[in-house]
């Protein structure tokens, strides 16, 4: 008996195998009739992010909200910039030398700058992953629009945990090498590092786009560039010369918004795309390039030019109670009080004073003792009131090695905080001498006929400072005042916010500096240094070296010898030299737009350039300026 073999249809021959899916094994499919069918494993569910706990997280600790979403790199940076700028803002505030005001205060904002942007930043990236983790037929939904749309340090993460640690490590153990790098050299190594980035940075912008990696046209890169460049380069060279350079900024940052408009009209010629540079999708403003560059050059213009405008903090500084007190004037009342004699040691050998109201003026006379002689001005009470109110103020004294009288006045007025003007009269004993400390917040410092052992300090807040036949170095400063020196054996340097300065016959160094007045000077200083902000320079036979600044205005030099080396330099405002046309000098000198003329023989006009050697050329004139040149005969 034959068996026919049975004929059945494809679904009744088919076999089927499965295996049970097992973390990441693949479901099988085996049919007799067709290939295996492999069915992709199941996705493992990713925990979802929430944008709250991120915020939240990052609100608490800077970096944990980046932490949660899987940001180490970030999560790690922004913990270690505020810790970084605690080191640094700890270290400027406590190595000793002159405290950089602006620095501090950058430093300080920096602290609460880093953690709103970590919150910021936080919740943004939360937003991203979220927004493009939902993005129907991706692989990996979380992964892949992390790498695209949420950036992360890349080689900067490295680079800042390596600098970052070293300056961490030396703002800890603080050696001597690096106080003196950042006193010296440390403008130099700013305007070299923001150099070196506008240059990096224009040059990575012109290879992606003769790459054609940049889609679009990002435009304020190379204006970024230019502004940090040409800040870097004004930083080194006040560092190199001396100069105040940096202050042409003021008058010059108009040019970033021309650069940039420039920058724009280059790009939307070469596109040669109106219709689409209209609507916007090619060309974008590149906020992120430009903005910070804006804010860094501003920071470093702050801090290295903190002296043009440190007086209005210097008016609160010079006591922490200034602000809440009230200056009486030298009007009204008027109280002479009977003269206070304080007894002189044989190891006495400083007298400090310490006033808040009133001048003070010291003088030798020929006495034993010291005498002071106090008036009592109060201005708006009348009768037994202003009595009273002048009976209640006294002079509080310190016997011994250093004498210390402090001015304590009873406070009047409807504010109850009005200080009583007190006028010291200071009578020291002409067979002694003393070294000086005086401060006062608000009256004139006198000197006359005066004899220091070494050193004199002298500091008001508002009043001039005078100076006649004084022996002993002298430095000192008014916030607000005039400043008249004359007939002084020792070093003198003195320095006004707002007024002239006038100088004659100073044996030693002279050092003069204001913000706003004139400056004058008479057969002054062995060495010569003189600089303001906003006045003339009058300067009348020059000792030795010389060193002369203005920022706006004229200066008239007027010597019938060289004797030492001259650094002259104005930005805006004519220079006017009369030197002698028989001595041992170089001339070197510029002028960037003014007229060069010379009336002296062996020196060569060259364009812009006046050069030439008298004598031998020992000592060197260098003249550089922005207006006219004059070099006449004495």
């Amino acid at each position: 008996m034959k068996h026919e073999p049975r004929v059945t249809s494809p679904s009744e021959n088919q076999k089927f195998f499965s295996t049970m899916d097992r973390g990441d094994v693949q479901l099988t499919v085996v049919e007799e009739s067709g290939s295996p069918e492999v069915i992709p494993p199941r996705q493992k569910q990713r925990p979802v992010k929430r944008k709250f706990i991120a915020g939240l997280l990052a609100a608490m600790v800077p970096g944990a909200g980046h932490l949660y979403l899987g940001l180490l790199r970030k999560g790690i940076s922004f913990p270690f910039l505020i810790v970084l700028d605690i080191a640094a803002l700890l270290y400027f505030s406590s190595i000793g030398m002159q405290i950089n005001v602006p620095l501090l205060i950058l430093l300080a904002l920096c602290i609460p700058a880093v953690y709103f942007f970590n919150v910021y930043d936080a919740l943004q990236s939360a937003d991203r992953m979220i927004h493009f983790g939902k993005i129907p037929g991706a692989a990996d939904p979380v992964q892949a629009p992390r790498r695209r749309f949420i950036s992360e340090p890349g080689i900067s993460f490295g680079l800042l945990l390596l600098l970052g640690g070293a300056m961490l490590f030396l703002f800890r153990q603080r050696p001597v090498w690096l106080r003196h790098f950042i006193e010296h050299q440390a403008g130099a190594a700013a305007g070299i590092l923001l150099i070196t980035f506008g240059v990096i940075l224009a040059a990575r912008e012109t290879l992606l786009k003769m790459l054609r990696r940049r889609h679009g046209d990002r435009i304020g890169r190379f204006t970024a560039s230019f502004l940090l460049v040409g800040v870097g380069i004004l930083l080194f060279r006040d560092w190199q010369l001396g100069t105040d350079n940096m202050l042409l900024l003021l008058k010059w940052w108009p040019t970033v918004p021309v650069m940039w408009g420039l920058e724009y009209l280059f790009a939307y010629l070469i596109a040669r795309r109106p219709r689409k540079a209209v609507i916007g999708s090619g060309f974008r403003p590149d906020f992120r390039g430009l903005l910070p560059a804006i804010l860094l050059g501003a920071s470093v213009f702050i801090v290295s030019e903190q002296e043009h405008y440190l007086h209005l903090w210097n008016k609160v500084s010079l006591n922490l109670t200034a602000a809440a007190v009230d200056y009486g004037e030298a009007k009204g009342s008027k109280f002479q009080k009977p003269a206070l004699t304080v007894p002189v040691e044989l190891n006495t050998a400083k007298l400090d004073v310490d006033a808040i109201n009133g001048d003070i003026f010291v003088h030798r006379s020929p006495i034993d003792h010291i005498e002071i002689t106090p008036t009592v001005w109060i201005d708006q009470l009348e009768g037994a009131r202003a009595e009273a109110v002048s009976d209640q103020s006294f002079i509080e004294v310190a016997e011994g090695a250093t004498i210390k009288l402090t001015t304590k006045g009873k406070a009047y007025g409807e504010s109850g905080k009005r200080q009583p003007r007190i006028d010291l009269d200071i009578a020291i004993p002409d067979n002694r001498r003393f070294n000086l400390q005086i401060t006062t917040m608000n009256g004139g410092i006198k000197l006359q006929n005066t004899e220091a052992i070494q050193d004199i300090s002298l500091e008001t807040g508002n009043g001039p400072i005078i100076l006649y036949k004084v022996f002993g170095s002298v430095k000192g400063k008014t916030h607000n005042g005039e400043v008249r020196v004359r007939e002084v054996e020792g070093d003198v340097d003195l320095a006004t916010n707002g007024g002239d300065m006038r100088a004659w016959d100073v044996a030693g160094a002279l050092k003069l500096s204001t913000a706003v007045g004139n400056i004058s000077a008479e057969r002054s200083g062995n060495e010569l240094d003189v600089s303001t902000r906003n006045g003339n320079v009058a300067i009348n036979e020059v000792r030795s070296s010389l060193n002369a600044q203005s920022l706006n205005g004229i200066i008239d030099i007027r010597s019938p010898y060289v004797q030492g080396d001259w650094n002259i330099y104005s930005a805006v405002g004519d220079i006017d030299l009369r030197l002698p046309v028989e001595g041992s000098y170089s001339l070197k000198g510029s002028s960037s737009y003014g007229d060069i003329v010379s009336g002296i023989p062996g020196l060569v006009i060259d364009k812009k350039t006046i050069s030439g050697k008298i004598g031998t050329g020992e000592f060197k004139v260098e003249v550089e300026g922005n207006s006219n040149l004059n070099v006449i005969k004495n």
